[in-house]
């Protein structure tokens, strides 16, 4: 029984990590509204209206943007095709549309 537990564990926790793809690309004409709701929302839903929660010590775009670069162990992957302006962009609206824990 307790097999059968830790295995349905197991493929729940790789459904929710497959579903944060780091393969993603933006459209030419993608709005950072638009690239949140495509790349993002899988994982992270919004909280009482706003996009996120952030700990102040990513309440900053250089923050944010260094984990969209980076990711984070296994719960946030990397996103290597969002770079330049489209992540300074997704970070300013993220930062714009999230409340600091």
């Amino acid at each position: 029984m307790k097999k059968k537990l830790w295995l349905l564990s197991m493929v729940g926790v790789l459904a929710l990590v497959s579903g944060c793809s780091d393969k993603y690309t933006p459209s030419a004409s993608a709005t950072p509204e638009s690239i949140f709701k495509e790349a993002c929302v899988k994982c992270h839903s919004p909280v009482n209206g706003k996009v996120m929660a952030l700990s102040p010590e990513m309440a900053n775009t250089a923050a944010i943007i260094e984990r969209i670069k980076n990711g984070k162990g296994f719960g946030m992957p990397a996103f290597p095709n969002l770079t330049g302006e489209t992540a300074e962009g997704l970070a300013q609206y993220i930062l714009d549309n999230s409340v600091t824990k």
